[in-house]
């Protein structure tokens, strides 16, 4: 019983998550846009050695730190955004027309609506996000381990065309699905009493809920390294702004 109400419990709140990260791609919102200085790493950990490959697409403007409500513990990281300013508010640097920017930061001081672009910049001015589906392309989905080994996996999901809310996985010898649990600096994290048998299987959830499988076909884990899984890739949803 009691089992049962917990699963319950996490279904809802993972349901709720879900559900509360799509809001930012079916809804607009106002605030600010500040600046910081240019640099590519972030509270995401995207480097070493590079920014995931869409964060490089032509489309793609900038860099963002997030505000802290709508970061959501660093789920939002590598989200695009669609940023719109009307030149109104103070300072030498105006924010005037469309941005579309890569979300590889946390802005801690920031609120609902805002980002701080990651450029020498001066002011605060008036602006509306709205998140949209990442100019991912034909590439697919990257992976990195970051001090992992074969009883305990910190792994990071990058290159998303929209974030992943949920990753499970197994190995070779498991007969279930184990969940893993999300940190603040944008990983992935499992515990294997066992030790973890290759190949791993992955199983991905977006925040519009689709479900796809990778395969990570590797021999051993080599922490800081990106590589890929069988080249899949989030659907594009007609539903969501791109």
């Amino acid at each position: 019983m009691w089992g049962l109400f917990i699963f319950s419990l996490l279904t809802l709140t993972s349901a709720a998550k879900n559900l509360d990260i799509l809001g930012l791609y079916t809804n607009t919102f106002e605030g600010d846009g500040t600046y910081y200085w240019f640099t590519e790493d972030g509270t995401c950990s995207y480097t070493p050695p590079r920014l995931p490959p869409v964060a490089y697409h032509p489309s793609i403007t900038g860099f963002v730190a997030l505000n802290r409500p709508q970061f959501f513990r660093s789920l939002a990281c590598g989200m695009c955004l669609s940023v719109n300013g009307t030149g109104s508010g103070l300072g030498l640097d105006p924010i005037s027309g469309q941005h579309i920017v890569f979300v590889k930061d946390l802005c801690p001081g920031c609120k609902t609506g805002d980002v701080d672009f990651s450029k020498t910049g001066d002011g605060r001015w008036d602006i509306v996000i709205q998140a949209i589906q990442c100019p991912v392309g034909n590439t697919s989905i990257e992976y990195k381990f970051q001090g992992s080994n074969r009883y305990y996996l910190k792994l990071q999901v990058r290159n998303a065309r929209i974030p992943a809310t949920a990753v499970d996985m197994k190995s070779r010898d498991m007969a279930s699905w184990k969940q893993m649990n999300h940190t603040r600096d944008g990983f992935w994290t499992v515990n294997i009493q066992s030790g973890v048998t290759f190949p791993i299987q992955l199983r991905l959830t977006a925040a519009n809920d689709e479900v796809i499988l990778d395969m990570l076909a590797i021999s051993s884990i080599v922490n800081e390294d990106v590589f890929y899984g069988n080249g899949v890739q989030f659907s594009f949803d007609p539903e969501l702004p791109t």
